[in-house]
């Protein structure tokens, strides 16, 4: 999540279209670079704390890309004036995601694609860890098998 906080930054720094075409957005670029800061803080301080890692490492990373899309899907219009809309989805899609220099994207083109895949990958370890953690509780939860009395093996009663 510190990558995808360091790619935010970045478009909230070098990101002069942004500011032009929804000042909105730009300001909710910044909310999101806190955001990402707060859940890579919850997993590099307390890894072991299933809260933490559930908000930093899937609740966060679920609702980044979730976002992401959602802004696709309303041409960029979502709380920005109707002017600055793009003409379709397929224009948000090539602008946002693909960074698209013909759509005036004018940062890195992978930017988006990078953070997206950064967070999918937090998302996955993170699930790969509440897994193993949630097998080794079962195991220390489960009794110790009782163990056949002394001098009788295993297997054969006794009369």
């Amino acid at each position: 999540m510190l990558g995808v906080f360091g790619l935010n930054v970045y478009i909230g720094l070098y990101d002069t279209n942004l500011a032009q075409i929804s000042p909105m957005h730009q300001q909710l670029n910044w909310v999101i670079a806190a955001a990402d800061l707060i859940a890579a803080l919850f997993l590099l301080v307390k890894p072991r704390t299933m809260i933490f890692k559930l908000l930093g490492g899937i609740v966060w990373p679920i609702f980044f890309v979730g976002s992401l899309f959602l802004d696709v899907e309303t041409r960029l219009c979502l709380g920005a004036p109707s002017n600055t809309c793009l003409p379709s989805v397929n224009d948000a899609y090539q602008y946002l995601i693909l960074g698209s220099a013909g759509q005036e994207w004018v940062l890195w083109p992978y930017t988006i694609r990078v953070a997206i895949s950064l967070a999918v990958i937090t998302l996955v370890l993170s699930l790969v860890s509440l897994y193993f953690r949630r097998k080794s509780m079962v195991r220390k939860q489960m009794p110790p098998q009782s163990q056949p009395a002394s001098g009788t093996p295993s297997g054969t009663t006794t009369r």
